[in-house]
């Protein structure tokens, strides 16, 4: 049995696209995909937009079902039949609340949902209710307000506090923060550091902002056209990156003024081919390290730094 809380194995997902006239060869928006997650970890997602980081977090919560390998949790495959129970252990943080909260519920039958459908006895619901909203900063006057007269930052604390009342192992948040301001995401974030630090709660945290990644996260896994680029401690990423994606994520990485950037650095602005999924590094086009070889996609390199694992996707450390 697996000694991690959360493993994916040799993951694919892919889509099919039909044409007018012909079939189209399958989208795979995951490709060969290895990952663990362990007990009380943060692990951070991040990517650009199409990277294929919301659709693994989906297919961990089981709404999308993989087409390749496996995804364990406790050493269970999460597709076997045990969906009541797993749904009581892993849940779910949209970017936008709405797509999982009915905006005419009150903020109370909002919250209680998932403890009804579980059918969880009267006082405890009402203890679990009480207690979550209150701990995500929700004030007993909004309990009985309509979700669709709440605010941003509102709305997304009523929707941490959903995902908390069952009390899970692991929540997914997909971007929880970037539909808001500045100052309601360092609130949001400060909630995410207490379901770790106070509830000790594992998160998949999935973010495109690099910022974001290293105020939550442990560790961070680097993704692009649907491949895993890099993993490592986040500390050590940001301080040294392995991969040149992850170097060219925080060569760009936004600045409060056009003015702090560093005008020595030169980073390619060209397109990342985020739809070109094929055998090779969806980075190879406008990599600077490109080689021949890079049309394959190479094998997992692990090295250890400081008695710290990190693991990179680049032929550059196989020579």
């Amino acid at each position: 049995m697996s000694s991690h809380l959360l493993e994916i194995k040799n993951l694919s997902v892919s889509f099919r696209r039909n044409g007018l006239f012909f079939k189209k060869k399958p989208f795979w928006a995951l490709k060969n995909i290895n990952l663990t997650l362990e007990k009380e970890e943060t692990l951070a997602l991040l990517g650009e937009s199409g990277s294929g980081k919301t659709t693994l977090g989906r297919v961990i919560v089981r709404l999308i079902k993989p087409t390749e390998g496996q995804v364990l949790f406790k050493g269970r495959d999460i597709f076997s039949q045990w969906k009541r129970e797993y749904t009581k252990e892993v849940s779910m943080i949209f970017q936008n609340p709405r797509e999982a909260i009915n905006p005419r519920f009150t903020v109370w039958e909002a919250v209680s949902e998932p403890l009804i459908v579980h059918k969880v006895n009267k006082n405890l619901l009402k203890e679990r209710v009480e207690k979550y909203l209150l701990w995500a900063g929700i004030d007993k006057n909004l309990f009985h307000r309509r979700v669709e007269f709440l605010s941003g930052g509102q709305r997304q604390r009523v929707a941490i506090a959903r995902s908390l009342v069952l009390e899970p192992t692991l929540v997914v948040a997909d971007e929880p923060t970037s539909a808001l301001d500045m100052s309601l995401q360092y609130e949001i974030l400060k909630l995410f550091k207490k379901i770790k630090t106070e509830l000790k709660i594992s998160q998949l945290f999935i973010t495109h902002d690099i910022r974001t990644a290293a105020a939550v996260s442990d560790r961070v896994a680097v993704m692009l056209g649907g491949r895993i680029m890099e993993v490592g401690p986040t500390k050590e990423v940001i301080k040294n990156p392995l991969h040149p994606y992850t170097r060219y994520l925080l060569e760009n990485m936004p600045v409060s003024s056009p003015f702090l950037r560093d005008k020595n650095k030169k980073t390619d602005q060209g397109e990342l081919f985020q739809s070109v999924r094929d055998q090779g590094c969806p980075f190879r086009f406008v990599c600077p390290q490109r080689e021949l070889k890079c049309t394959l996609f190479p094998p997992k390199v692990v090295i250890e730094q400081n008695n710290l694992r990190r693991e990179v996707y680049c032929w550059h450390y196989l020579d």
